[in-house]
């Protein structure tokens, strides 16, 4: 497994791994995740040996930077959920982040969503609760200080 920098000819992969893992409303549409890779830093996770149907694309984030990193979108295949793919996502924006010597990352969950257990386990911190954020659920701003 490796991360790499996305590649124009990634987009419709990353748009059938988007499309598995979110359901409208909260399943960006084509447009918005292009105006986002606009303006945004991506990171694409890739096996090294192809998987029939999987393209040797498993998962992929999206960072949008402008005063701080803001992780936008992290969204895994779900055949490989549960594989470390999101921990070496998170592993490489850390990483990535810290060397540009930003002072934070920032993202927000659905309060319902397991996958914050990921992001307490990679140093995010719940800094405030959004009351209806992901309606009808609240959402969690998470912020991870970095060294």
């Amino acid at each position: 497994m490796r991360i790499t920098r996305y590649r124009r000819e990634d987009f419709d992969r990353l748009m059938e791994i988007n499309n598995a893992c979110y359901v409208p409303p909260f399943c960006a549409p084509e447009s918005t995740m292009r105006e986002m890779m606009m303006v945004s830093d991506i990171f694409v996770v890739r096996v090294d040996h192809l998987v029939v149907g999987i393209e040797g694309i498993v998962g992929f984030a999206i960072v949008r930077n402008v005063e701080h990193p803001y992780i936008w979108n992290i969204a895994v295949d779900p055949t490989y959920q549960s594989r470390g793919v999101g921990g070496n996502l998170l592993r490489e924006i850390i990483k990535n982040y810290t060397l540009n010597k930003e002072s934070q990352i920032l993202l927000h969950v659905d309060a319902t969503n397991p996958a914050q257990k990921l992001y307490f386990d990679y140093g995010f911190r719940v800094v405030a609760v959004e009351e209806d954020y992901f309606k009808p659920n609240d959402g969690l701003l998470m912020r991870r200080v970095l060294p």
